[in-house]
């Protein structure tokens, strides 16, 4: 489980995620590129998310990097949702 902690337009690419490592042990090969993430809302909305690519303005994104700083920077496609994904959402995955 993650919290999404930041929200960024990236231009012509989509939505940076910032997510915050809550709970669990997540492996980077459930988070890879492709993979789907469950969003949800402070109010119960709930998105599905296909992870576009990972940022690397932080680190590159390695397991130990993930264990050490609990923090993971994803790209999504940015949908034509009713909701715009916003700091508190929280992040869970992989979804089937």
């Amino acid at each position: 489980m993650f919290r999404v902690s930041d929200v960024l337009d990236v231009p012509l690419r989509g939505l940076l995620l910032r997510l915050r490592l809550v709970d669990g042990t997540p492996s980077m090969d459930d988070l890879g590129i492709g993979s789907v993430l469950r969003l949800r809302s402070p109010a119960g909305v709930e998105r599905d998310v296909h992870v576009a690519a990972h940022s690397v303005t932080g680190g590159k994104p390695t397991q130990e990097r993930l264990h050490r700083v609990r923090e993971l920077d994803v790209l999504i496609a940015d949908g034509t949702a009713s909701e715009p994904i916003e700091i508190g959402w929280t992040a869970s995955g992989p979804v089937e």
